[in-house]
């Protein structure tokens, strides 16, 4: 048990890197504290798509301070993500003009799809620099590149593991966890969940609902962007040690890859 600087008692969340504890304040209420927080937090929180923001400050040394309400509930499962709330959760983060206006005055920069594909080149764990089937598939999507447009990008997550969602007792989702958002094609975040979570024959319902046209260029795109959310998962699996999380992931690439020529 340890105390930060305003007197809460912490307690250590595993997982999360040294940097999310359950506080205890002197009356016995739990909170959420994390540091290192990025500074969108609070109005993703007034959006209703992260749990509400208690304070935020700045300490010397440790970055952003954020205390957030503690919530009783689960993650949700794979089961889980096809659920209406996710998705209108997903609608209103990508349709915000607000989010994307704040998210630019935090200087977040427009990220092309090369340089996502990039950053995933320079960031990813050297192990994977190695993997000659993993870069055989980056060269394939610099050489395939959809188009963008910077007048329709907006504010993503870049994770949509559904260990990152949050259900409580009373039955509110929120979206946790945005070390990776960025600005860019909302595809990134719907390829993600399609391809991670919702039956292929579901596809067109959940982009209608969503609201995309179901036709080619629209399953292009997800198949460009769907294989750059499994490079991006093998990396997170690799950074965590879980080697067996990533190989099925490398394996679920292949099939995924392998499908959509059979279906074109």
């Amino acid at each position: 048990m340890q105390f930060d600087t305003s007197g809460l008692r912490l307690q250590s969340i595993a997982g999360n890197s040294g940097k999310a504890f359950k506080g205890m304040r002197t009356d016995g209420t739990p909170v959420f504290v994390k540091y290192e927080m990025p500074p969108i937090v609070s109005a993703l929180a007034h959006e209703q798509i992260t749990p509400p923001v208690l304070s935020a400050n700045r300490e010397l040394g440790v970055g952003q301070r954020v205390e957030q309400e503690w919530l009783n509930g689960h993650t949700l499962t794979r089961s889980e993500m096809g659920g209406k709330q996710v998705q209108q959760i997903l609608v209103r983060m990508h349709y915000s003009k607000m989010l994307l206006n704040q998210a630019l005055q935090l200087n977040y920069t427009y990220q092309e799809p090369q340089d996502l594909v990039r950053k995933w080149q320079q960031e990813a764990p050297a192990r994977l620099a190695k993997n000659s089937y993993l870069q055989s598939v980056c060269s394939d999507l610099l050489n395939h590149l959809p188009t963008f447009r910077k007048d329709v990008a907006t504010f993503v997550h870049g994770d949509l593991h559904h260990t990152n969602w949050v259900e409580t007792t009373s039955g509110l989702i929120y979206l946790t966890d945005w070390e990776t958002a960025c600005v860019t094609d909302r595809m990134l975040d719907v390829a993600y969940l399609l391809t991670h979570y919702i039956p292929r024959q579901s596809w067109e319902e959940w982009l209608k609902s969503y609201g995309y046209k179901y036709n080619q260029t629209v399953l292009n795109k997800i198949y460009w962007y769907g294989q750059l959310g499994y490079l991006n998962q093998i990396a997170k699996h690799v950074e965590s040690y879980d080697m067996e999380a990533a190989n099925k992931e490398i394996y679920a690439l292949r099939y995924f890859r392998k499908s959509y020529y059979k279906e074109v």
